[in-house]
């Protein structure tokens, strides 16, 4: 289990203002669109990043939040402020707002930021951050919860976990490790808080297994998808549930053995797409339950909001640990594992199961086992460019390579 590639930074040579060099392991150029001291990265693979004018929000580290870092290069960015990068000149923009961001909506920019000390919860036009206006100040014991907001602006997400977490599975390849973690004592609970009102709603509660990655619906302010925390080959993964708690709904119903992870909105968000693994039958998994060492290939799925799955993807040529999607559904891209350090994209046709995944950039972040390499890929608005994170020189920063097929 370990990474036979050569993950060294390459040598860099400054292009049109930029700094690039053409991948010691693809042939393809690679332009290095940051230089921050601290960092700068791209958030979290399934989050909206897009603002009308072709911007993408990023997390910038050493600038809107000096002293406020992490010893890991790979989570600095995490801890600092928000900016918004251009993809085509890598000008970044370093935005005033060091709250916890909630959530972006793509269609106008309009991003929710709250802070979870003060309960102020407020709004921001981008790029026009001269509209910035308060919503709401939040009782401290909901802020402290919260962790998205739906569409309208109206109802926060909630979420509670009672978790042991007598153990840390990240970057860990003890499989009595991974087991004790997914077999820790937790439960978990999603609530509605509603801003006008001030009323708060359970939606779901679980016993035996916690809930975690909950987000609200892009286009539906009613909705929200969740996941259950679990081994993902020994139970259902994915559910929606109205924000009025009702239709808490299966989503791809699994049968025991089938691995489903890393759901996340499609470009058209009456659909939801994820990796899949059919380990049923497989032995090995005892043994071997991450699903990036599993002998079973990587397929990716999506189903419509019905529960139903309506594409599955042929064998992918290697697991990725994150797939996703162009904002036009025209491209995927996926982020390879240990032994397979590669930024990937591929052209999509729903009617075509067939993915030829291309591998078109090396990631030089060492490989951390459950975690990845945090390479968090977003293709930009007009799909010119695949944008990821690598670390260079010691720090996390955000590269780009050319769609070029």
């Amino acid at each position: 289990m370990t990474n036979d590639l050569e993950i060294s930074t390459p040598p860099q040579t400054t292009e049109n203002g930029l700094r690039s060099w053409i991948d010691e392991n693809t042939g393809r150029r690679v332009w290095q669109l940051t230089d921050s001291p601290g960092g700068v990265q791209l958030g979290y693979f399934r989050f909206y990043k897009h603002i009308p004018d072709g911007r993408m929000l990023v997390d910038v580290t050493g600038m809107a939040a000096a002293g406020n870092l992490s010893t890991d290069p790979m989570r600095r960015a995490c801890s600092g402020g928000m900016g918004l990068l251009d993809p085509e000149t890598g000008a970044l923009e370093v935005l005033p707002l060091s709250s916890h961001s909630l959530r972006l909506r793509s269609k106008d920019g309009l991003v929710w930021h709250l802070d979870k000390k003060t309960g102020e919860l407020w709004s921001t036009l981008l790029p026009d951050l001269a509209t910035r206006a308060l919503e709401a100040v939040i009782p401290p014991d909901i802020a402290a919860i919260t962790s998205d907001i739906t569409c309208d602006g109206q109802t926060l997400i909630l979420e509670e976990r009672t978790d042991t977490k007598a153990v840390a599975p990240r970057g860990s390849t003890e499989v009595e490790v991974l087991w004790a973690h997914f077999r820790r004592e937790r439960h978990g609970k999603i609530s509605a808080y509603d801003i006008p009102s001030g009323t708060r709603r359970v939606l779901i509660e679980t016993q035996g297994v916690g809930t975690f990655h909950v987000d609200t619906s892009p286009v539906d302010p009613g909705l929200v998808r969740y996941a259950r925390d679990m081994l993902e080959c020994t139970g259902q993964r994915m559910f929606t549930v109205r924000t009025d708690g009702s239709e808490d709904h299966i989503i791809r119903p699994q049968e025991f053995g089938e691995m489903i992870t890393h759901e996340f909105w499609w470009a058209d968000p009456s659909l939801i797409g994820y990796t899949y693994q059919d380990r049923r039958g497989d032995e090995t998994v005892e043994k071997i339950p991450w699903s990036e060492y599993s002998p079973r290939p990587t397929r990716l799925g999506i189903a419509n909001l019905e529960g139903e799955e309506v594409f599955l993807s042929e064998p992918l040529n290697s697991y990725h640990s994150h797939l996703y999607v162009s904002r036009c559904g025209d491209y995927v891209s996926g982020e390879g594992t240990d032994g397979t350090s590669f930024v990937f994209a591929a052209a999509f046709d729903i009617n075509n199961p067939q993915i030829d995944m291309k591998a078109l950039a090396t990631i030089h972040t060492p490989y951390s086992p459950l975690a990845g390499q945090y390479v968090h890929a977003d293709f930009s608005a007009d799909s010119k460019w695949l944008l990821y994170n690598d670390l260079i020189d010691g720090h996390m920063q955000v590269c780009r390579v050319a769609i070029d097929f």
